[in-house]
């Protein structure tokens, strides 16, 4: 389930983006949805999906209702990769810079490929990010983790407005 904390993060991230040209240009934070009928997806991004729609929050986002299902094709078993994954065990919610992000369908972790400087589809590592959707996106998408993620460093002007609102 998604936190009244996290809700609130939402509402400060999407309040503060307007200040800024490039925050305002660079993020998004769509309305949420009424259910989504018929889509096989984790509970957790189900929620989620009620009060925002597929946020782009610097180098994450998180992948909008209508476009969800065609992202699976990141989760399918390909054979010739290192990491052999599945659609029945995996749910791919959206990317951190180019790398899929998934969800176990089983137990609701959040797992992804480590950036280890090749393509993902080569990675030998896939690890676990966090124990929830809501806690990789309180820590990671919005909180200190960020840092750690591809193509971040302290000019990341998502990283300034995570500092502005205090989330960092």
């Amino acid at each position: 389930m998604i936190s009244v904390e996290l809700r609130q993060a939402f509402e400060a991230v999407r309040s503060a983006a307007k200040l800024e040209r490039e925050w305002s240009m660079m993020n998004s934070f769509p309305e949420g949805i009424s259910r989504a009928p018929g889509l096989d997806a984790p509970t957790e991004y189900l929620d989620l999906l009620t009060f925002v729609d597929g946020p782009i929050l610097g180098q994450v986002v998180v992948y909008r209702c209508k476009v969800v299902e065609s992202m699976q094709v990141y989760a399918e078993e390909d054979e010739g990769a290192p990491v052999r994954l599945g659609v029945e065990k995996w749910f791919c919610f959206g990317k951190a810079n180019e790398d899929p992000l998934f969800i176990n369908r089983r137990d609701g972790t959040v797992w992804g490929f480590p950036d280890r400087g090749i393509v993902w589809q080569d990675s030998e590592v896939f690890g676990q990010f966090a124990g929830s959707l809501g806690e990789f996106l309180e820590t990671y998408a919005l909180g200190s983790k960020y840092l750690t993620l591809p193509g971040v460093d302290e000019d990341d002007q998502w990283w300034r407005l995570l500092k502005h609102v205090g989330r960092v």
